[in-house]
This record gives C-alpha cells, structure tokens and sequence, in this order.
C-alpha cells in the first residue's frame, strides 16, 4: 500500500477539532435541555414542535412558566442537571471560538499547500464512485487505503468541511438576539424564521454526532492499524506501537478531560463563569456589543402564544399596589444623575409613547413576536442627566425570589440610546399584562430576555455594579451564572 504522510500540524489540529466537537456537542445538548422543543415555526406554541424531549407535559388550567419546561439531559451533556443552562453556554462559546479558529487554520492549510484537491470533487463522476465504495464496505469488501481518498471519503470529508461547518455556523450565529435585530434579513437563510435556524442548528449537531460515530466505527472497523499511525504521527511508515500508546494517551485525556469538566462545573459554576466569560466576552463585545435594533415586523407576525417567564411578584407590596391598579405605583429614578425622578405611571403614559413590534428571543430558545407601547429609555436619560462617571443603569424589581434575593438587571448606559429600548406598559395594545411584568417592563430588543426586568420598581445609574446583589451585574448572572454581554 502507498505510504500516506500527513504535517504534523494536521494531526494536531485533527486532535483539537475532536477535542472541541466532543464538548460542543455536550454543551450544546445542556443548552437545548432547558427548552427541549423544536419548531419550524417561530409561534412556539407548546403543541406545534416537530421534535421535543423528555416527558413534561405542561398543565392547561393553572399558570406555568417556560422554567418549568425544562429537563434533565443527564450526564451526556456539559455539565448535566437541570437549569444549567448558563454553564453550557460558557463552554459551548468558549469551545466555539477554539473551534473556528482551529477550521480557519486548517482551511488555510488547505488552500495554501494545495491538499484542497484531495478533499474537493473536480467531477460528476465522483458519486457514482462514491456509491459503488459504500457498496464495497457494506459487502465488507473493504477497497484499499490510498495516498488519496476514495470517493466516498472525499464526499463526506468535503461536505463536513465546506457544508456541514459552516451551516453550523450561519445557524449559530442566527441564535444572537443582536444580530437579527440589527440585519432582521439574515434570517431570510431560513425563511425568516428563528426556530428554522435553531432546528438546522440542532440537525448540524446531530450530523456532526453521527459522522463522528461512523469515522471512528471505519478508522477502528476496517483500517485501524494504518489508521492509528496516520492519526497520531502522520505517516504509515511509523512504529506501531508507539502510535497506539500515543493514539490511547489522547483517548484517555479526552475522557478524563470530559469528566473533570462536569465535575469541576457542578462543583463550582462561579469561578466557570469567572475563567471562560474573561475569554469569550471581549470576542462577543466585538461582534455584536454595538448592534442596534432595526426589526420592522408587522401586526400580521405578533405571535399568538407569548410565554410566561418568572411568576409574578407575591410580596404584600406588590398585591397593594395591583389592587389598586398600580395608581399608587410610582418610578424612582435616582443614583449618579444631576436630576432624580419620581413618576407614576400616568405621568409615564403623558409622555410620548413609542410603539414598536420586535421579536422576544428567550435564553431558553423560544421566541414570539408582540407589539409593545411606552416611554424610550433615551427620553429618561435626557431628564435625569446623568453624571459622567454613570456607566450602566441598573433596573430594580419587586420581584424576590425563594433565597429573599430581589431581581435586578443592568445595562450599559449607551444601550438606552437603542431606539427600541423603552419601558413599555402596554402589550398588543392593551395595559401590560401582570403576568408579563406589570406595570412597566423594560424592552431592549438587542439582548436575551433575561436582561429585560419586569415589574420595575426604580432605575439606578451607576459607575459599576459591583455592589449590586453579587456584583455581576444581574439576578440572573449573580444565581444561575448567566453572562452578562447576552447578545449570542
């Protein structure tokens, strides 16, 4: 058989694509655990998924949330457990970005050698021959390895490289609440549709999975001596011996590496969150933090069904001021301002109200589209004048959770200049609903939900949060390790 010599940067790169594929996939089925339903619509109503997982059903007369719809993957995924979800996008993102630039590297190995010509068909002829190789290993008529690869591995290899990669890309990148807001046509790859871009994210997980199954099955299968020299060293011509031990040491680092990253993650979310978000934050602050929302959808997209988030407050203020229709309620808007407010809500409503209809694009996955009515948070910010040194204003909630711990969100201050962020006390033109964030929530249509506070009780400009809840910045990032940025 012809001697078959790959550069050793190949065989690294090989070692780290499957490194970073082995925990994409894990993170990413942590990721879609926490809302274990597809669509291929973006009304996501609980009965029109084509594909869910697990065994909720949710219940049809009492108040539910999409918290509780949320499953266990167990210990398949990264890191495993229910409501994970933060810790999962931390290594989903980390992993991603060593990912692309690990293709990056290896495309331009390609292109700048001239090794493209093994890997891209140059004729129609090659599926016919594709067709008759996969006949020839069904029938265990194993043809030969060569210094080429036969049709059948030039057509998966090329489509993993120049289909399957980059779907997976262009759909993940369709997952960013910032991007569709400010290029609303991206979507158009997928029928301007969100959970069609979701979907094909989950399906380019799925082929990742199986080639990854069937590559290992045919090296270990059919070729596996030769395989094991070429994967570890490069070069057919090498000692056997030494490319197992090598090929075994990599197997049980990947084990052991898998199974020090849940553990390490269960054991301690914070200092995770701590390690990776120092990582990918500046990367994702580059891509999306200076996108502004753009949507211009219409009363015909507003969504049927809009899923509740959170239950509503049920501390004794709260029910004294939504019995008495919230008259009572007043915004206090106070901290590193020349001016402090203190507006009730018909004071609000006096102001110019701006209507905008913008797609909710939950951290969970699902999305729906609604029109909002209310006051533009720029217009806030010109009344207070804030002081120089105010860096992020900083949203206060009646809402308390079960540890006695009141939500809270921020901002940066640039981000009220949006002109879709607004407190909005209307939804599909009528007062805002309780269940919804009554009497005022906040909209900022370039983030995930979570960023979006509702039941407002005062706005906060401060030159850092530090001293906020646990200093991260939210009641999200403080308790469930959710990042910050929250635009991807």
């Amino acid at each position: 058989m012809e001697s078959i010599h790959l550069p050793i940067l190949v065989v690294i790169l090989h070692l780290i694509n499957l490194f970073c594929l082995v925990i994409l996939i894990r993170s990413g089925i942590q990721i879609l655990f926490d809302h274990p339903k597809l669509y291929w619509t973006d009304n996501t109503t609980d009965d029109n998924y084509w594909l869910r997982f697990g065994k909720k059903i949710m219940p049809k007369d009492k108040l539910w949330t999409s918290l509780d719809e949320a499953e266990d993957p167990g210990k398949v995924a990264l890191p495993g457990g229910t409501h994970n979800l933060g810790a999962g996008r931390h290594w989903h993102f980390t992993t991603g970005i060593i990912w692309v630039v690990t293709g990056l590297i290896y495309l331009g190995y390609l292109f700048f050698s001239g090794q493209w010509q093994r890997l891209v068909p140059t004729d129609i002829g090659v599926f016919s021959r594709a067709i008759d190789t996969m006949f020839q290993y069904l029938t265990l008529n194993i043809p030969a390895e060569g210094a080429t690869y036969n049709a059948l591995q030039q057509l998966t290899y090329a489509g993993v490289v120049f289909i399957l990669a980059p779907v997976s890309i262009i759909s993940g990148l369709a997952l960013s609440p910032a991007l569709v807001a400010k290029y609303p046509g991206y979507l158009k790859i997928f029928g301007n549709r969100r959970q069609v871009a979701r979907s094909v994210h989950f399906l380019a997980m799925a082929g990742f999975s199986l080639f990854i199954l069937i590559h290992i099955t045919m090296a270990i299968g059919f070729h596996f001596y030769d395989s094991v020299k070429r994967i570890t060293l490069g070069n057919t011509n090498v000692n056997f011996g030494l490319a197992l031990t090598i090929f075994l040491m990599a197997l049980i680092l990947l084990v052991a590496f898998n199974i020090w990253a849940s553990v390490f993650t269960l054991n301690d979310q914070v200092k995770l969150r701590s390690i990776l978000t120092k990582f990918y934050t500046p990367v994702v602050r580059f891509i999306f933090g200076w996108m502004r929302s753009e949507q211009k959808y219409t009363k015909k997209d507003i969504s049927p069904f809009f899923r509740v988030n959170g239950y509503p407050p049920t501390s004794a203020e709260y029910k004294k001021l939504k019995d008495n229709n919230f008259k009572d309620w007043k915004l206090k808007v106070d901290g590193l301002v020349d001016n402090k407010l203190e507006l009730s809500l018909k004071q609000i409503k006096d102001f110019k109200k701006k209507n905008q209809i913008t797609k909710h694009h939950c951290i969970q996955g699902w999305t729906a589209v609604a029109e909002w009515g209310g006051l533009p948070m720029k217009d806030i910010v010109q009344m207070c004048k804030p002081q120089k040194n105010a860096k992020y204003v900083v949203f206060h909630s009646y809402d308390i959770d079960d540890q006695g711990q009141p939500f809270y969100s921020s901002l940066r201050l640039e981000d009220m200049f949006d002109k879709h962020t607004i407190l909005a006390y209307e939804m599909n033109g009528k007062d805002l609903p309780i269940e919804h964030g009554a009497p005022i929530r906040l909209r900022c249509e370039t983030k995930w939900g979570y960023k979006m506070a509702k039941y407002i009780r005062s706005i906060e400009f401060v030159e850092s949060f530090e001293h906020i809840g646990k200093g991260r910045g939210g009641h999200r990032e403080d308790n469930v390790f959710f990042d910050w940025e929250a635009s991807i």
